[in-house]
């Protein structure tokens, strides 16, 4: 699943940021937020990897967003009060999955992490040569044979 993401729309010939626009990217962000930690959780990796594009393309909207409302002066004290708590409840929301999200990503490279750990050192134990001899004298186990050529012709 992609959720499309279109800029936040233009209102004047100065390009400035509405306080819905911002609100209108939270709330898409939340959402799409919500379903990737949703596949992570159900282990749908490879469901994951197609969305991290739109994933990056909408933090960096709502980035730009957000500072293009500071920039504008623009602060929740500011907002109508309906607006003011609509923007409050999304960006409670929005800190809420990011940290979900983030949670789940972390366990996710974690465990990925201590598999490759175990996967790494069970191909080390066995190539590793042990250190004792047979009664002859002999190594318990031996490096493989390794082919080799001599240049004889000089």
């Amino acid at each position: 699943m992609t959720v499309a993401a279109k800029p936040p729309a233009r209102h004047d010939s100065a390009a400035a940021i509405q306080p819905t626009d911002v609100l209108d990217l939270m709330l898409r962000l939340a959402d799409f937020l919500e379903r990737e930690t949703e596949l992570l959780r159900a282990g749908r990796v490879r469901d994951i990897a197609p969305l991290q594009q739109e994933k990056l393309r909408l933090t960096l909207i709502y980035d730009r967003a957000v500072k293009a409302l500071a920039k504008d002066g623009t602060t929740l004290a500011s907002m109508a009060p309906l607006l003011r708590t609509q923007f409050v409840a999304a960006s409670t929301r929005l800190a809420r999955i990011v940290g979900e999200n983030e949670r789940a990503l972390r366990v996710g490279r974690t465990a990925t992490r201590q598999i490759l750990d175990i996967v790494v050192e069970s191909v080390r134990a066995r190539q590793k040569p042990l250190t004792r001899y047979t009664a002859k004298l002999a190594p318990a186990r031996s490096q493989p044979a390794r082919a080799i050529a001599i240049d004889q012709r000089l």
